[in-house]
């Protein structure tokens, strides 16, 4: 039986097989304000009692998140409790338990037996998050099945766009590729720390620890730039990622992010933390081949679909393929479309600014405009252009359709 909690005190919950000190824990917790742990001895007694005794933070064994069953009940919890973290615990560090607890409403991540040190940095994160209610930000993730669509530049001009009607230190811009440029060549910045920092001490994400990481630009956008090692940044895991995006949620208003073409850990991260996912195509046949394959693998992941919006780039009237034939192979509506302005984009970033303050009487700054209108929820996103339906059948019969 679980001992009632003095008034006054904040609760954690430990689910007797997580496999963690009840003595480390109260060690800890209880110089922090915190009643005794209160101690269960399955799941689905720790969903009752998470609803009874309302807890800051619950500990418990996650191989079955994902299974449906107790686990779901402690997420639908979780939903009522928007203040509490629940920390995972898990005998091995398997990718596919991790992500599965991270979706179920896990932030932290200890593989047991744990060493003390190591409880101790995990609580004290834990309790960092807990301390007091925040503002959360919006996390928005750019993404491409393939390179050379433009997402960099779509992610850093919307990112301005935010940063203009938000002011200084209101939005991020986290560059997680690990090919191209990378922001600090596009924004021509030169940066002390990047995310290879961040992945080689993951023990220290806290607020702290991501400002002093990140190196504002002069028009106001927090950056935290790609690693500047091809590796650096591999050890950074979806755990890792995802705690790193609550840590952003806290301090901005708005984070873009712009990630590799391929569903690497750091990607996924960004996929899951994503309030909204911009799925970047063009209207050609290689790209929306590639973009309906990747809406496949999405669906598969769990994405719900009003997650997504679909954005056509370089718009042309020299396209061959129709707004409307592409969102026909796509079987979802494309958002918006923006326009084809190559020049203006590419000398942008051979100067090292935004495409904004380079060329603002381009169209795509209104076109920019209206995809931070869109997700942001400040009217309606226009653009779509009709076009020519040349070469219709073709496009039809090479995906499949009548």
């Amino acid at each position: 039986m679980v001992s009632p909690i003095p008034s006054g005190k904040r609760t954690a919950l430990l689910v007797a097989t997580a496999d963690v000190s009840t003595n480390l824990l109260n060690e800890i917790l209880e110089p922090r304000g915190f009643a005794p742990v209160a101690v269960v001895s399955t799941l689905a007694e720790l969903a009752v009692r998470m609803r009874v005794l309302q807890p800051s933070i619950v500990i418990a064994p996650v191989e079955s998140a994902g299974q449906g069953g107790d686990f779901d009940a402690i997420t639908m919890e979780l939903r009522r409790l928007p203040g509490c973290v629940v920390i995972g615990t898990s005998r091995t560090k398997d990718a596919d338990i991790v992500l599965a607890a991270m979706r179920a409403g896990v932030l932290e991540f200890l593989v047991t037996p744990a060493e003390p040190a190591e409880v101790r940095a995990t609580i004290g994160r834990v309790l960092q998050l807990t301390a007091s209610p925040t503002a959360q930000g919006q996390v928005f993730t750019v993404y491409a099945a393939k390179g050379g669509l433009g997402t960099s530049t779509i992610a850093a001009s919307l990112a301005w766009e935010l940063a203009r009607r938000n002011g200084k230190q209101g939005v991020a811009l986290a560059d997680f590729t690990t090919t191209g440029a990378g922001m600090r060549v596009m924004l021509n910045l030169n940066p002390l720390y990047d995310l290879g920092n961040i992945a080689a001490q993951t023990d220290r994400i806290d607020l702290d620890f991501v400002r002093s990481v990140m190196v504002t630009d002069p028009e106001g956008v927090a950056v935290l730039a790609a690693a500047e090692e091809v590796d650096a940044a591999d050890s950074l895991d979806i755990n890792t990622g995802g705690r790193l995006f609550d840590v952003l949620r806290q301090e901005y208003a708005y984070t873009v992010v712009d990630t590799d073409h391929h569903f690497a850990e750091p990607t996924l991260a960004a996929l899951d933390a994503a309030d909204r996912i911009i799925l970047v195509t063009q209207l050609d046949v290689s790209a929306l081949r590639s973009t309906q394959r990747t809406l496949g693998v999405l669906g598969r992941l769990g994405y719900p679909t009003d997650k997504l919006i679909v954005v056509a780039n370089r718009r042309s009237d020299r396209d061959r393929i129709a707004v409307a034939d592409a969102e026909q192979v796509l079987r979802r509506p494309v958002t918006l479309t923006l326009p084809n302005d190559y020049t203006s984009c590419s000398d942008a970033i051979t100067t090292g600014a935004f495409v904004q303050r380079h060329a603002p009487t381009s169209s795509l700054v209104s076109a920019f405009s209206g995809l931070a209108d869109h997700l942001t929820g400040v009217g309606t996103a226009a653009g779509l252009v009709a076009g020519a339906r040349d070469d219709r059948s073709r496009l039809f019969k090479l995906f499949g359709l009548r």
